[in-house]
């Protein structure tokens, strides 16, 4: 059974009504139980992919800052759960929260604006976020265990602001490279992930309408 979006008087008599969460369910079981898994790659597989490319990019901007301020051990799995892992996890849930069924449920007419709405998404946690949170968790860090003489940031804040750019400045490059990617790769999964939707639904109608044709 294919999943269509059409006013009452438009369906036809032996239509099942679904709501949106009833369709989200539906249409992602159809995807597990697929066939042809190639043709469902980018719905089964791309919260996964796009968290792994967060991971990479999490793990460079947090090895930077905590190499600058000189930390080694010190304070490293507290540092990568919320520069690493949180990003990560921030960048599955929301792709399939709130990228995920806007394209199953077709709420929007518009391909590309859902496209640029997961990649700032993607985009946001996988290096933004992480260069936000990650120099913040080093600089705790480095005063606690005093292997970086830091200013004070209630006494000195631009100091500290100086300090921030300084150490960000030789990575630039690398992380607006990383951004880069991270947009363009969540905007070309997202795009696989509509088409994947739309092929599904045309195979489907192909076998409704032969199965009716083979009823008559």
């Amino acid at each position: 059974m294919a999943l269509l979006h059409k006013k009452i008087s438009e369906l036809p008599e032996d239509a099942v009504l679904l709501d949106e969460r009833q369709a989200l369910l539906y249409f992602m079981k159809l995807v597990e139980k697929w066939p042809d898994k190639w043709d469902v790659w980018a719905m089964k597989y791309t919260p996964g992919i796009l968290g792994v490319t967060t991971v990479v990019s999490s793990i460079y901007i947090n090895n930077h800052y905590r190499t600058k301020l000189k930390l080694g051990t010190y304070g490293r799995l507290s540092s990568y759960i919320p520069a690493v892992v949180l990003p990560a996890i921030m960048t599955t849930f929301f792709h399939r929260v709130y990228v995920v069924p806007d394209i199953v449920l077709g709420k929007h007419q518009c391909p590309v604006c859902v496209q640029t709405r997961a990649g700032l998404l993607q985009a946001g946690f996988s290096t933004i976020y992480p260069m936000l949170l990650a120099p913040m968790s080093a600089f705790m860090f480095a005063t606690r265990h005093f292997t970086y003489r830091l200013p004070s940031i209630t006494e000195k804040p631009m100091e500290v602001v100086k300090l921030y750019r300084k150490l960000s400045n030789p990575i630039m490059m690398t992380v607006i490279g990383l951004l880069a990617f991270n947009l363009m790769a969540s905007m070309f999964l997202t795009g696989k992930e509509i088409q994947t939707v739309y092929n599904i639904n045309i195979k489907l109608l192909e076998s409704d309408n032969e199965n009716q044709f083979k009823s008559s």
